[in-house]
């Protein structure tokens, strides 16, 4: 059978001498597997056309009892070239693909987790916004669509609103206020100010995340938390290739 899908590359792998196998995030059936023969061959139409990021029209032949279907033909809907001219923005954006695939843990399409797919990489290959503030937005609402969002109000233990901030300590990711949490080696405080930032960025939308201003330790702490939190519950995050990237920026 013929299919068609709207869809954006998260990674690829060389097969053979000339093919390639593509692992794509659809709008109609979620994540999508294709081996494309022949496109590596510099006479090939669609050279070029599988780089990860890259949002596609793919055509393909698709088989019920197999995981890997056939690639027919595809075309270019958005390549993000923005994306090329900046290495930090180039940087998220490998992060935002390669978290989004380990992520997943079935194929069932979500248009909602598509859609904020597609919207954070346009957003990040323009000049004009802000890179940290639209991939934290991707992370907290990946979180949320998942069934993993942060509750970042409360003290775990005494039920306490947060309002001196919060730590988190060894091993754990619940939040505990100044009272109750009892400091150790592997603690990490989470300010007010960074707890607001994240309860605007999983409640509010795109327009309002230019707006977050924090300094340079609040960043770090944010960074810090959205990490131990997401290799916590999803623990196929752990060993990022593109976060050993992302370190030597934002670390």
């Amino acid at each position: 059978m013929i299919k068609k899908a709207e869809a954006v590359v998260l990674k690829t792998l060389n097969h053979g001498d000339t093919s390639k196998i593509i692992t794509l995030y659809s709008k109609e059936s979620g994540r999508l597997k294709l081996i494309a023969k022949g496109v590596r061959s510099p006479k090939s139409k669609s050279v070029g056309l599988f780089q990860p990021t890259r949002h596609l029209q793919v055509i393909y032949y698709s088989k019920s009892n197999s995981e890997l279907q056939l690639f027919k033909a595809g075309e270019l809907i958005d390549g993000f070239f923005g994306l090329e001219n900046d290495f930090d923005r180039l940087t998220l954006a490998q992060v935002v693909v390669e978290l989004l695939d380990r992520s997943l843990e079935d194929e069932e399409p979500h248009q909602a987790l598509f859609d904020l797919l597609v919207n954070t990489l346009k957003r990040l290959s323009e000049p004009s916004t802000i890179t940290a503030n639209s991939y934290w937005y991707f992370h907290l609402q990946l979180l949320k669509e998942l069934g993993f969002r942060p509750h970042i109000q409360h003290c775990s233990i005494c039920q306490s609103v947060l309002e001196e901030g919060a730590s988190i300590g060894r091993g754990v990711t619940s939040l505990e206020c100044v009272k109750c949490h009892q400091p150790n080696k592997g603690s990490t405080f989470v300010s007010r100010e960074v707890l607001l930032a994240m309860q605007n960025i999983l409640d509010s939308d795109w327009d309002s995340v230019g707006e977050i201003k924090l300094n340079s330790l609040e960043r770090r702490s944010l960074w810090d938390y959205m990490w131990r939190y997401t290799f916590h519950h999803i623990e196929t995050t752990r060993g990022m290739k593109s976060l050993k990237v992302l370190q030597q920026l934002y670390g």
